[in-house]
């Protein structure tokens, strides 16, 4: 919970330290008087000081009110609602495509005999990981476009999930590689050749097992990128959802909403990592015997 809160707190700060009155902004916009920007100043507490705001902020948080948008005026915990499925969708299409992709192209890496095969894998991953979504999203675009000849084809979700997912696939590929290569050098696996057991799917199972904690850990950290880093894949393809409608708020300088999202992807974050511990204590008995 520590993280959590150091993230909202971080963000509360950064937020009116950066970005100043969000009310002033609303006046220079023509979308209110001066009256009424003072009236709203003074009803959300941003007359105070600072520190006096972050604790009406942090006392609305623990009871569980998020606050209202500045511009719309709606319940931020309304519009994360509606915001959060398509998030939701995406991110778990995105992880569906990214494990299988990155467990296969690691264990090509790690277990393939043919150098060519070692390379070229390698290299599927070591491209993953360093494109920028942004760069993959609109090259996928532009190729799809000239494909089926339209400026704007209805992509649904699974093109931006495939470009999501093969972006999370390259450090997943590396982790299983190096998880599987020091595994494989490991006395137990040279103990199980000498004993007549040879490479195949019955070594690889077992050299496979205690590479797995790592690989969960890094799981739990994708898990929490997919679903609090969807804001560049959201922009370039158009799409609702909560990284969209945080980069908007923080144009807007819409604190409340800004918040609200930052604090429920540090929470989820959090809620990842202790679930990936459980999973890698049950995953390897060496976890067990230490405990």
């Amino acid at each position: 919970m520590l993280t959590a809160w150091a993230a909202i707190s971080l963000t509360f700060f950064a937020l009116r330290l950066s970005a100043g009155d969000p009310v002033a902004s609303l006046l220079s916009q023509g979308l209110t008087t001066s009256e009424q920007a003072e009236a709203l100043r003074h009803r959300l507490g941003y007359d105070l000081p600072l520190f006096q705001q972050y604790l009406h902020f942090m006392g609305g948080l623990l009871r569980g009110d998020l606050g209202v948008s500045l511009y719309s005026g709606q319940p931020v915990a309304a519009l994360i609602r509606a915001a959060l499925p398509s998030t939701l969708q995406l991110a778990g299409l995105s992880l569906a495509i990214a494990i299988p992709l990155g467990g296969i192209l690691g264990a090509l890496a790690a277990w393939g005999r043919q150098s060519t095969l070692r390379r070229a894998t390698s290299a599927a991953a070591s491209l993953a990981t360093a494109l920028p979504v942004a760069t993959t999203g609109v090259i996928s675009l532009l190729l799809v476009s000239r494909l089926i000849r339209s400026q704007a084809p209805d992509l649904g979700v699974w093109l931006p999930a495939a470009v999501l997912g093969y972006a999370a696939s390259g450090p997943f590929a590396r982790a299983v590689q190096a998880g599987l290569e020091s595994t494989l050098q490991s006395q137990f696996i040279l103990a199980a050749r000498a004993r007549g057991l040879r490479q195949g799917s019955r070594l690889f199972w077992h050299a496979l097992r205690p590479a797995l904690p790592p690989v969960i850990s890094l799981l739990a950290l994708e898990t929490a990128f997919l679903f609090a880093g969807t804001a560049v894949t959201e922009t370039v393809f158009s799409r609702p959802g909560l990284g969209r409608t945080l980069v908007r708020s923080i144009l807007q300088a819409d604190f409340p909403i800004a918040q609200a999202i930052v604090g429920l992807s540090a929470l989820f974050y959090v809620a990842t990592q202790v679930v990936a511990d459980g999973l890698a204590w049950a995953a390897d008995p060496r976890l067990r015997e230490a405990r």
